[in-house]
């Protein structure tokens, strides 16, 4: 299918065995198979139905064949069964690393990697998922399917890469082909298959078995064919890209070959498929662009319910990049949308430097009609390095919601002040801490052209000089308090905090807010502050409504801005409680290009941002 999750059926194990058994009365009426089912403990029933379809079950002393299965047995019927030994294959462990993302006594899953095949055969007798796994379990496999195949439940592809279930015990084995048999796993792919599908998502429900014209492939055929199997598979897409679309696809049946061709039979084969897809293939991609994403079951052993997640390989991600870089946007494609995002902790990294994905991406959504603002707690100084680098013409929200700042004109269009009566709080801070065991925070004033220090803090070193330099200046109260002060912040040792935080919440100070903005700065904003109430004031200025504003944020900080946004968009590295917030969860992390992510997401499911119910 692009998997072929399809159960074996050449269990052996054990030396060969020669059975005789007599049916009962009370069992007259019985099927061949399913007596044979109840007689042969261990045995699954497809495994019988071979014996019986091989010849290796006698009535009477006439051989069964394959019809014989839906045989009825009269009492004092004698039945002989035969099971031949294991096939004799000398298979060598091999020491290949695996991915493996979990593992009990009972089975293992395993990430296998695009180019590996699953099982020897003809060509391909060495370098093996089975001979890796000999490596890694010694004898603890289970024997069900023979030698050749220890522990192989199903498989995927060669050049499918992707999550795969492996037995280490025959009852977990045994447990795991009935949920297959049953259809209760939990199965998704994700693919890139050429051409724009039309629907949204849709159900594929047709019949495969083996193509007359091609012996190596299969084919859709007549419910009538002699070796017709039913197949459904539902897809959705996720982003329409330029000749190709991005889908996920679950599986409610597992046939050989099964995504590849009912994709193909639909007119949309998957990226880089050698055996159904265009004559012309994509080389770069090595095979199918299809990829085992998530799998779910019930644990054969403990009744767990087990669910996993494979990140998309890097030849999948690349091809997308590709596919993005190369397609032309409509100019106005973005336009109406306006996209406000944090800074540290989602666009930029630690060092302060900005993702070569997250610039390409910014750019690219400004070039399709797209506005982009930041939202950050950082005043003009310290951003406006960002705003030239990423071309941003869009007001930006600062201090955390307490300044909206003109990039063109270099100048604040609007901006809050601290209450005159609540400055002395930075007064009694430093008095009250001064035996604290953290010694006293460090004091930045925020006025809306400078950063006056009243206390100097060794973080202070990283994040106004070391991350390069910002204007500053060491002051006094006095000399200040009749500025106009847009926030003032504390700078504290992570280990202290806490104790900094439950001073403040006990002394219950009026007339401001109270965030936490980073693991050692906590910040004093006026009420009209907030990312949120300033990303509001932004959409009012711009004439923006409300489900035509993205919010993306990693931090608590940023809490108001998600929960203000029509569409909310949080990087990987964000808290989980604060993932709760968003509408999507990227996969990268700011490091990796979350931003750009986030972006790619938008620019291929406008609709979908655009009409979330609220």
């Amino acid at each position: 299918m692009a998997e072929e999750f399809a159960v074996y059926e050449e269990e052996t194990a054990g030396s060969a065995e020669n059975l005789t058994l007599t049916v009962a009365a009370e069992d007259a009426g019985q099927r061949l198979d399913a007596w044979l089912s109840g007689k042969l403990e261990g045995r699954t029933r497809s495994f019988i139905q071979k014996l019986i379809a091989d010849g290796n079950v006698t009535v009477d002393g006439t051989a069964a064949g394959k019809k014989d299965k839906n045989l009825k047995l009269a009492a004092g019927k004698v039945i002989t069964v035969s099971i031949p030994e294991p096939e004799s294959l000398d298979l060598q462990p091999e020491n290949i690393p695996l991915d493996i993302v979990y593992e009990d006594e009972d089975l293992l899953v395993v990430n296998k990697p695009k180019g590996m095949v699953v099982h020897p055969a003809p060509g391909n007798y060495t370098g093996t998922l089975v001979q890796a796994l000999l490596y890694h379990c010694g004898d603890s496999l289970s024997g069900i399917n023979g030698v050749a195949r220890p522990g192989i439940v199903h498989r995927i592809d060669k050049d499918t890469s992707g999550l795969l279930i492996v037995a280490k015990s025959d009852r977990a084995h045994i447990g795991l082909a009935e949920q297959i048999k049953e259809h209760s796993f939990s199965r998704c792919y994700e693919a890139v298959v050429y051409g724009n599908i039309k629907e949204e998502r849709g159900t594929l429900r047709n019949y495969l078995g083996r193509s007359s014209a091609d012996r190596k492939k299969m084919a859709v055929v007549s419910p009538l064919a002699p070796d017709a199997r039913d197949a459904v598979t539902h897809y959705e897409v996720l982003e329409r890209l330029p000749g190709f679309t991005h889908v996920r696809l679950r599986l409610e049946t597992g046939r050989t070959h099964q995504i590849r061709v009912q994709m193909a039979a639909i007119g949309h084969p998957v990226a880089g498929d050698p055996l159904y897809g265009p004559k012309k293939v994509i080389t770069e991609l090595s095979g199918q662009c299809l990829h085992a994403k998530t799998i779910g079951f019930v644990h054969p052993v403990t009744g767990e319910n087990l669910s996993f997640d494979s990140p998309l390989p890097e030849y999948f991600t690349r091809f997308l990049e590709k596919l993005r870089r190369g397609g032309e946007v409509a100019k106005d494609a973005m336009a109406g949308l306006l996209m406000a995002v944090d800074c540290d902790g989602t666009l930029i990294c630690r060092d302060d430097s900005i993702p070569e994905a997250n610039v390409e991406a910014v750019k690219r959504f400004q070039a399709a009609g797209g506005r982009f603002a930041l939202a950050t707690g950082r005043p003009v100084p310290m951003v406006d390095r960002f705003i030239k680098q990423l071309q941003i013409t869009t007001p930006c929200v600062l201090f955390n919601g307490g300044m909206i700042y003109d990039p063109v004109d270099e100048r604040p269009l609007w901006y809050a002040q601290i209450p005159a009566e609540v400055k002395p709080l930075v007064l009694k801070v430093m008095e009250d801490f001064k035996d604290a065991p953290g010694g006293v925070p460090g004091v930045e004033i925020f006025a809306p052209d400078m950063i006056y220090v009243l206390n100097w803090h060794s973080y202070m070193q990283w994040h106004l000089i070391d991350r390069y330099p910002i204007p500053f200046e060491k002051s006094t109260f006095e000399k200040v308090k009749n500025l106009p002060w847009v926030k003032f912040m504390f700078d504290y040792d992570e280990e202290y905090m806490e104790d900094l935080i439950n001073y403040l919440d006990k002394l219950g100070v009026n007339g401001v807010q109270l965030v936490r903005s980073d693991r050692m700065l906590y910040e004093v904003l006026p009420l009209e502050s907030g990312k949120g109430r300033g990303v509001e004031r932004l959409c009012d200025l711009l004439g923006v409504p409300g489900n035509r504003l993205i919010g993306m944020g990693d931090y608590y900080n940023d809490r108001e801005l998600l929960e203000t946004a029509g569409f909310s968009i949080v990087p990987a590295n964000a808290p989980a409680d604060i993932q709760k917030l968003s509408d999507l969860t990227t996969q990268a992390d700011n490091v990796s290009g979350a931003v750009a992510e986030a972006i790619d997401y938008i620019m291929g499911h406008r609709s979908v941002v655009e009409n979330k119910k609220r």
